[in-house]
């Protein structure tokens, strides 16, 4: 099951198209200028990936505002280090295969072969930094900051945006 998870991720990775102006309309209007405007520094495929999160939370008959926009956002601090689809491979493998070494590789420079496994480690910290620079509400931003973050026990109203952010995220 997550072999076919991950080649799914694969291919629509290296499939995936530019948002048409319809459904960049409706990131209008959930996200501000500022959002917007990060948003598009994304590359196609995390934009692509962000939009089917929304989605997703969206047909489950959410509307939270801020969940939408961490939806859309939550990957946006890969925008300072770009990965390949070669380069998120490589970060499943590691998973896979060196679990307690890609913790130790995370914490070098975003440079070289370990660069894949900083960025994994270190996008959601840069992507709430971005977000907070743009004017995200602070709920958007601790959305993004914790997006990859285990759950507490007992959580609160966040948790239970950040369980369902997570839940869409592992869907797509």
């Amino acid at each position: 099951m997550k072999l076919f998870y991950r080649l799914n991720q694969l291919w629509h990775n290296v499939t995936a198209q530019p948002l048409s102006p319809q459904e960049l309309e409706q990131i209008e209007l959930v996200l501000s200028p500022g959002e917007v405007a990060l948003f598009q520094r994304m590359l196609a495929s995390d934009q692509r990936h962000a939009f089917r999160v929304y989605g997703l939370i969206k047909e489950c008959g959410h509307t939270d505002n801020d969940l939408l926009a961490a939806a859309l956002l939550h990957d946006v601090g890969k925008v300072r280090a770009t990965l390949s689809a070669w380069d998120r491979s490589l970060a499943v493998l590691g998973e896979t295969f060196f679990p307690r070494k890609v913790k130790e590789w995370a914490a070098d420079e975003t440079s070289g072969w370990k660069r894949t496994f900083v960025v994994r480690e270190q996008h959601a910290a840069w992507g709430a930094a971005l977000a907070e620079n743009a004017g995200s509400r602070l709920e958007v931003i601790n959305l993004i900051l914790r997006h990859q973050d285990p759950l507490p026990a007992n959580g609160s109203r966040n948790d239970e945006r950040l369980a369902l952010l997570q839940w869409a995220d592992g869907q797509n």
